[in-house]
């Protein structure tokens, strides 16, 4: 997939951090980057205009009073990517409060969206996350085609909700009989995420990353606790809002 078309939207304050980082992954997707801003009164949006025509003099710059208005224009612009600033928030506080950037992508599902850490400088090393019910060839070869374009280091990953199942297959059979039938599952699994990716990739044979637990919390603490920059999950994904509730790193939000 090209990323033909990317923006840069900032809500009511400018992350310079952040534009940093977004105009260098523009750059390495091979194309320019378009600004968004909302909600600046006019005198900080004449100052960030004088700012980055000193870095990107060719950065074109829309301004927009409400979400409605900048949401209107993606919807008729059609950008490939769309890049916001994610605030930094105490995860407990998280699940009672949603930041800007997640109350401005409601409703943004025909994009791919990155939300870009508050403190993010890199995008070096990306973790795209494997989802067996609802990941597509299509998510996985955006994924992919984003991460080899942008990133050094990059892996899938699977988390297998074991507890679950078991829990589940408690309640019709044995405990013995249950574990058997998990551990059988879980192979099956393993095998279908595969072949998934293989069919997605032209049978290429990558690596895949195998961890238990609800994938909700485990993927985005994996994510986090072993130094990658973004995780990557795709839009249809059940708990879409507790995996970025979650995690503490900048994530990607990508088409399936």
């Amino acid at each position: 997939m090209e990323f033909k078309k990317n923006v840069f939207v900032q809500i009511e304050k400018f992350n310079w951090k952040n534009f940093s980082l977004a105009k260098d992954i523009a750059q390495k997707l091979g194309n320019g980057l378009y600004i968004v801003l909302v909600s600046f009164d006019k005198e900080e949006e004449e100052k960030i205009r004088k700012e980055v025509s000193k870095v990107c003099p060719n950065n074109k710059i829309n301004s927009f009073s409400s979400f409605g208005e900048a949401k209107t224009f993606l919807e008729d612009f059609k950008p490939t990517l769309v890049m916001l600033s994610q605030e930094k928030i105490n995860p407990l506080l998280h699940i009672f409060k949603h930041t800007d950037a997640e109350k401005f992508i409601k409703g943004l599902n025909n994009f791919n969206i990155l939300l870009l850490w508050e403190e993010a400088e890199k995008a070096e090393k990306i973790l795209i996350n494997i989802d067996y019910e609802t990941a597509t060839e299509k998510y996985i070869q955006i994924a992919y085609s984003f991460t080899s374009k942008v990133a050094k280091e990059f892996s899938f990953i699977y988390s297998f909700y074991e507890s679950f199942y078991e829990h589940m297959l408690m309640k019709t059979h044995a405990d013995e009989e249950a574990k058997q039938l998990v551990a059988e599952m879980f192979k099956e699994h393993i095998l279908e995420v595969k072949n998934l990716l293989k069919r997605a990739l032209g049978g290429e044979d990558l690596p895949l990353l195998v961890i238990k637990g609800d994938p909700k919390k485990e993927v985005p603490y994996y994510s986090r606790t072993h130094g990658y920059d973004i995780l990557i999950i795709n839009h249809s994904i059940e708990n879409k809002e507790s995996y970025i509730e979650n995690t503490e790193n900048s994530i990607g939000i990508f088409l399936d």
